[in-house]
């Protein structure tokens, strides 16, 4: 009875921890602030968004075209490291990128489209000191302001990128 007294709050405890850990990782997040354009250092290779841009999308609506690269010195050990991309506003709203990107990006930037999808399938095919050309675009209200385009990738949280639309 003695020991159950001791192990019983010994095991809340580790699942406890568990739990906080998992937790933290999925609700608390450490932003790595960039602009526009500046080499940053994240998850063990140097990010670069190289474009931030809104574009008209007609009928009171918005589109975000981000184009980003990462240069990977190891690239397997990308190989299987899923990425999550996202874009949030001033007001808390948030927004994941429209899948095969949206007809205003593919009339304006139609290169835009020939770049991969940020994670493992295009880490993987990265060659080691080259850079990846990734690709994200995002259907939004025109109203929004103050958007922030996030990166992160699972294997660095809570840290993630965090880059600002530039200002007019």
């Amino acid at each position: 009875m003695a020991a159950l007294a001791v192990a019983l709050p010994a095991a809340l405890a580790v699942s406890g921890w568990g739990s906080f850990v998992n937790w933290r990782a999925v609700n608390v997040r450490e932003p790595t602030a960039a602009q526009v354009g500046q080499k940053v250092d994240y998850a063990g290779a140097q990010w670069t968004v190289t474009r931030l841009t809104r574009l008209a999308g007609g009928e009171g609506r918005a589109v975000v075209l981000a184009e980003f690269e990462a240069v990977i010195p190891d690239p397997k050990a990308f190989a299987n490291v899923p990425c999550q991309i996202g874009l949030s506003d001033g007001e808390g709203r948030t927004w994941q990128p429209v899948f095969l990107g949206d007809p205003v990006v593919r009339k304006m930037y139609p290169e835009a489209l020939q770049r991969a999808l940020c994670g493992g399938p295009s880490f993987a095919e990265a060659k080691g000191g080259e850079p990846v050309r990734m690709a994200a675009s995002f259907a939004i209200p025109a109203s929004a302001s103050d958007l922030k385009l996030s990166v992160a990738l699972l294997s660095a949280l809570p840290a993630y990128l965090s880059v600002s639309e530039p200002q007019p």
